[in-house]
């Protein structure tokens, strides 16, 4: 199963060459949003210099095989936000080992879609952004394919911020986000059981 723990390791200088090339816009389609960029290899068998990276984002990945990593390097104003939401909360902080046994305790697969970890990449997904005060509690992290994370990350900060979105899923985000306010005592999959139109 390819998870989380599959990260490419990318130097601070080649991820500055790669930042400065795309203008922190997806390198396929414009999208201009870095926090929603990852590098990948252009070449897997080759090395993880500039040449061989490309910023893209969750659209333009799409199934892409291999090992990922964020564009933006772990110094940014998201990772110091997230410390100081960490201890604040007292929430530990959300590390490779810890990621993959959040993935494998709830089931290898995508939480929003099913999808099985073997078929494309998951990643950890936080419900409240950590610019918007979130922390990595595991009741604050779901554990999405990179499609689902690409659709629901964008809700949370607001609609309109993905080009060629489709209105379904920006609608199913919203409706769930509505239903989970509203049933707040339950999980998700209970709010579904009440309401079996919502089951895929």
């Amino acid at each position: 199963m390819r998870s989380v723990g599959d990260r490419l390791v990318v130097g601070g200088g080649a991820r500055a060459v790669v930042l400065r090339r795309c203008r922190e816009a997806c390198e396929g389609c414009g999208l201009a949003w870095p926090w929603a960029l990852y590098l990948f290899r252009l070449d897997e068998t080759g090395p993880a210099a500039s040449a061989n990276l490309v910023a893209l984002c969750a659209a333009c990945a799409g199934d892409r095989p291999g090992a990922f990593a964020p564009l933006l390097s772990e110094r940014t104003l998201r990772e110091r936000m997230r410390a100081a939401n960490n201890r604040r909360t007292g929430a530990l902080a959300l590390t490779a080992s810890r990621r993959k046994r959040l993935v494998a305790e709830r089931g290898g697969r995508c939480e929003i879609c099913g999808v099985d970890g073997a078929q494309r990449q998951l990643d950890v997904h936080h419900r409240l952004g950590l610019l918007q005060g979130g922390d990595d509690s595991d009741e604050n992290l779901m554990v999405l394919c990179i499609a689902c994370h690409h659709h629901l990350q964008p809700c949370a900060n607001g609609c309109g911020r993905w080009a060629r979105k489709p209105a379904t899923v920006c609608t199913r985000c919203r409706v769930r986000r509505r239903l989970e306010e509203l049933y707040s005592g339950l999980t998700w999959e209970e709010i579904k059981a009440r309401h079996p139109s919502l089951s895929p």
